[in-house]
């Protein structure tokens, strides 16, 4: 009889577990499908490049302070639809898998006004953001598809575009991945995405950054091709352009920047390779303009 009040809190703790556990392999593969930017962080030492991502899409970075200094590990989603033209600001729906550190008993009191608690760990804020805490190591933010990154975490499901491009993002301190043409060509303005027919020529970019030094990142992005003529015909092109412009002005890049640069082609990609990037010359490098006149996170689809 003893072993068996014993056995009684072990197999409730079990019971509770209704979820597999995370990982920092994993979290980019909760991601809803929908969404077309994908960035996977290793957060510890990395806060500032974390800060410049979340500017970029109109994210105050105090309004995640409290729960941003817990976070080991971190993925987020977005899905944004570029306008028409002359379309007005749009909000963006977002997404975010992140394994940290939180007090459970009292996450709530964290989160401040405004939120209203749902269910178990579960709260929701007048916008229609939700807020989901799966234990003191786990949790999940979405807008409206909260229950569709529950269930592929349920499942085990893979973010097929992520697992099929092979790039390396286990050990980077940066990961991202573009799988809308669209977005693509307004991060590379110079790339052509379609033919004059208006069948793909690129379909998806991704790249990781990892941590050289105190101030600077090394690069290794690559452009993934329909065709693997494309990647080599791009490549040329590349070298030359970028060649070109060595002794002369092309924005912000100077001349250090322009010859540690390395563009090849890899079957149906091209790759970008940089060994060094100081952190002020990443920080002009990502903030493109993706012409999306975004004005901030939203919970509406």
């Amino acid at each position: 009889m003893r072993r068996f009040w014993i056995l009684v809190p072990v197999l409730f703790v079990l019971s509770c577990r209704t979820l597999p556990e995370l990982s920092h392999s994993s979290i980019v593969d909760i991601l809803p499908p929908e969404s077309n930017i994908i960035m996977q962080f290793a957060v510890p030492g990395n806060e500032a490049l974390l800060e410049i991502f979340m500017l970029q899409f109109g994210v105050e970075t105090g309004n995640f302070s409290v729960i941003g200094k817990r976070i080991e590990h971190l993925a987020i989603g977005l899905e944004v639809d570029p306008p028409l033209s002359g379309r007005q600001k749009v909000q963006v729906p977002f997404h975010v898998v992140a394994i940290g550190d939180w007090p459970k008993a009292v996450f709530g009191k964290l989160l401040g006004e405004g939120w209203i608690k749902t269910g178990r760990g579960q709260w929701i804020d007048p916008s229609g953001l939700e807020i989901m805490l799966i234990s003191n190591r786990e949790l999940i933010i979405s807008s409206r598809r909260l229950n569709t990154m529950l269930l592929r975490t349920r499942i085990a499901s893979r973010n097929m575009t992520v697992a099929t491009s092979g790039m390396a993002a286990e050990n980077a301190d940066l990961a991202f991945w573009l799988t809308d043409p669209d977005l693509i060509q307004k991060f590379l303005p110079p790339l052509p995405v379609r033919k004059i027919t208006e069948a793909l020529i690129v379909d998806l970019l991704g790249g990781t950054l990892e941590k050289v030094d105190s101030d600077a990142y090394s690069l290794d992005m690559f452009i993934h091709f329909t065709d693997p003529g494309f990647a080599e015909s791009m490549a040329f092109a590349m070298r030359l352009g970028f060649a070109s412009q060595i002794g002369g002005t092309f924005d912000f890049l100077d001349y250090g920047f322009l010859t540690g640069l390395e563009i090849k082609e890899q079957g149906s990609e091209v790759v970008i390779s940089h060994n060094s990037i100081p952190f002020d010359l990443l920080k002009n490098f990502l903030g493109f303009d993706f012409g999306l006149e975004v004005g901030g996170f939203d919970s509406c689809n």
